[in-house]
């Protein structure tokens, strides 16, 4: 209906490997998150009050279809080589043993329509913020929402009802579409200029909230709110 995929596709040049921990990072509390970002690569583990953690690793790169050559397992050593850290090491094992694990490359979609006829793309088909935004369920939610209120509002004029719904919709979108560029950094900082800016102004938010959402790797046993160790 639309066309080829590669026509909305934009290409972030970053690859993920996401899954399930089998146990928590030894020496960290079950619920503790740990973070550990370096220039153009970092893991997270996200910790959970209900089942074990999840691990996230992430890195950027210029050739995304040579990361899905050979051994994903091979690929991601060879990546996180020289981050020397028990947490990496942890998490590295623990993808050894893991029954199964999403490993793909970062994208967001760019389209400038959502609909056509009564063909209507909502959510991750129709707009993928990507992980690094942390809004693609809040986008797709509320994408539903607005969606039936303006078929509802329009019930006799289906091209009035998405014309209302796009126009309505779309700054948002484009908002914390434009953002998520920004958000990746606090990711997977791009460069050792931007790993160090991160630092900093992680440590201006923890001074101004005064408090420790994450576990600091590699430091005190403190709640922080980044990995960013030695």
């Amino acid at each position: 209906m639309f066309g080829p995929d590669k026509d909305y596709l934009t290409t972030w040049n970053a690859m993920i490997c996401a899954f399930q921990l089998t146990e928590q990072v030894p020496s960290y509390e079950a619920s503790d998150s740990i973070i550990i970002a370096r220039a153009k690569r970092a893991v997270w583990v996200f910790g959970l009050a209900d089942h074990a953690p999840t691990a996230l690793l992430t890195y950027r790169t210029r050739d995304i279809q040579e990361q899905f050559s050979g051994s994903r397992v091979q690929r991601l050593r060879s990546v996180f080589s020289g981050m020397d850290d028990p947490v990496v090491r942890h998490v590295l094992d623990s993808l050894e043993e893991a029954p199964d694990h999403l490993f793909d490359s970062v994208h967001q979609v760019r389209m400038p329509r959502w609909s056509q006829g009564r063909v209507v793309l909502v959510g991750d088909a129709a707009w993928c913020m990507n992980l690094y935004s942390g809004m693609g369920a809040t986008s797709s939610l509320r994408g539903g929402a607005a969606l039936g209120a303006a078929l509802r509002e329009h019930s006799d004029d289906l091209a009035a009802a998405l014309d209302a719904w796009e126009t309505g919709l779309r700054p948002f979108i484009t908002k914390h579409q434009r953002t998520a560029r920004l958000k990746q950094q606090m990711f997977v900082p791009s460069s050792r200029r931007a790993e160090a800016l991160r630092a900093v102004l992680l440590g201006l938010v923890r001074r101004i909230r005064g408090r420790r959402p994450a576990t600091e790797a590699g430091g005190p046993r403190t709640r922080a709110l980044s990995g960013t160790s030695r």
